[in-house]
């Protein structure tokens, strides 16, 4: 199953940079989980990483996709749901640095989940960077660009890291768990929030995804991570009309499993593991 979106960016108006090299997208399903990986040319991101339960699924998915190396591994926030298998990662493969939350703006996790990825990030002595607005990472011929750090919170969903990847294929903006604080601040701070591809924020919870930060984004395609029937009623029924309201195609985990974005013959592509029921 795919659907083609044609270009609507300056940044995304050739099918490749002058190299040659492409942008995909990997979604990959994860139950309620989440786990996303870039890949641009021969370079790898991987921002969050399952949990627990889903680690075994998460190190096949990302050997099936060719990595070997991830040249960045991207923690956004530190609840287990995004981090549970973050250790194995690191165990099984080779990571070049690793971006880390503000911590200075919530208390220090002191989960056992948490602390195991920072042991193995320690152990390894792989280089760690704190988010901090404007701070970028080169990969390829694209670049990761941190447009926020979180606010203020005892609620870890509001310290997630919020980014947008910009190459010549497409633009492609994520939120991790970030609610209203966190999308308030990006709206104040004034950054660039346009982008081709969007993963809504928290599963596509009532909490994220509002009327203001979408109509900043405009994303052609929005992508849920979510499960299948999760106790959470993700993805909620209001940001699904909020986002159909400014365009956005809509693809979901939880209905059509793996989702994989890319440009082909200079239009966006979203392709979906399976038919949505």
């Amino acid at each position: 199953m795919d659907s083609l979106l044609p270009a609507s960016s300056p940044a995304a108006s050739t099918a490749a940079g002058a190299s040659g090299e492409s942008t995909t997208l990997r979604f990959l399903d994860m139950g309620q989980s989440d786990a996303t990986l870039i890949q641009q040319g021969s370079g790898f991101i991987l921002i969050d990483a399952a949990d627990s339960s889903h680690s075994e699924e998460l190190l096949h998915d990302l050997q099936a996709a060719g990595v070997q190396t991830i040249d960045l591994l991207v923690m956004t926030h530190p609840h287990a749901d995004h981090i549970g298998a973050m250790a194995q990662v690191l165990e099984n493969f080779t990571v070049k640095q690793v971006l880390l939350p503000d911590f200075d703006k919530a208390p220090l996790p002191t989960t056992r989940t948490f602390e195991n990825v920072m042991e193995e990030i320690a152990s390894q002595n792989i280089p760690t960077v704190t988010a901090q607005r404007g701070w970028t990472f080169s990969l390829g011929e694209g670049t990761l660009t941190v447009l926020g750090s979180g606010v203020e919170t005892s609620n870890y969903n509001e310290v997630s890291i919020a980014g947008r990847f910009d190459s010549p294929d497409m633009t492609y903006l994520f939120t991790g768990d970030g609610e209203s604080g966190v999308e308030q601040d990006l709206l104040d701070s004034g950054v660039n929030l346009s982008a081709q591809v969007y993963k809504a924020g928290h599963h596509g919870s009532s909490t994220s995804s509002g009327e203001a930060f979408l109509a900043r984004v405009r994303p052609g395609i929005a992508i849920i991570s979510c499960g299948l029937d999760n106790d959470y009623g993700h993805p909620d029924a209001e940001t699904l009309d909020k986002l159909s309201a400014v365009g956005a195609q809509v693809w979901r985990t939880d209905l059509q499993g793996t989702i994989t974005v890319r440009r082909v013959n200079g239009q966006l592509q979203a392709e979906a593991e399976k038919e949505a029921a």
